[in-house]
């Protein structure tokens, strides 16, 4: 069975939720940790564990963000109009649309041109088409589809010449940006949390204070 990534979300936080203590601030756990052999192990304060992987999961989201965007290669649809499949993208309702930026490769000597997009579902049914755009001086323009339901679509392009296209999706719910928000919630309580602890030995206070 397939885990998304909300899902597992949600049950992280859950758990951390019941590991939170109560009463004194002071106070780490009730429970002891048995470890499998029969000794006891080293107790980790919800809080250290919070800050661990909060720190871990928001580098992780800020190095796929950086890193792992999709790169279209140019897309050459010949010197006759050709359709091309471009993309494939997920969406996740009906308010969602999908964003086209286009910029010609052509020669001054060379025709370039987009003459209809549209998206079609995982069933191969069109959902949506254009077939006015409006470009710049350059040939290049942007435009916004928008998507009739959500599942899985194909935009298809047809034209002339060699474009570089890029497609992303336009999301009414910004799910994208839910990993770092929680990462980043787990690292701002844990490190409220760690601030909260007293000193571990009094006595060692006492020492430095008198010094």
């Amino acid at each position: 069975m397939k885990v998304t990534k909300p899902f597992f979300l949600v049950n992280l936080f859950l758990s951390f939720c019941r590991l939170m203590p109560k009463g004194d601030v002071h106070d780490v756990s009730s429970s002891r940790a048995f470890m499998a052999g029969g000794g006891d192990s080293v107790q980790v304060a919800p809080h250290d564990l919070a800050i661990i992987v909060g720190a871990i999961g928001l580098v992780g989201a800020l190095a796929i963000s950086m890193f792992a965007t999709l790169y279209i290669p140019p897309t050459d649809f010949g010197e006759s109009t050709s359709t091309h499949e471009v993309r494939t993208l997920t969406l996740l309702g009906s308010n969602d649309d999908v964003v086209i930026d286009a910029t010609p490769l052509c020669d001054t000597n060379e025709t370039c041109e987009i003459t209809f997009i549209r998206l079609i579902d995982d069933e191969g049914n069109e959902m949506t088409s254009v077939t006015t755009i409006e470009a710049a001086e350059d040939g290049s323009f942007s435009t916004s589809i928008p998507a009739s339901n959500g599942g899985d679509v194909t935009l298809e392009i047809s034209g002339q010449g060699s474009w570089e296209l890029v497609v992303t999706a336009q999301r009414q719910i910004p799910i994208q940006f839910l990993p770092p928000m929680f990462a980043l919630f787990l690292l701002v309580w844990g490190v409220w949390r760690k601030l909260q602890e007293g000193p571990e030995d009094a006595d060692i206070e006492e020492i430095v204070e008198s010094a």
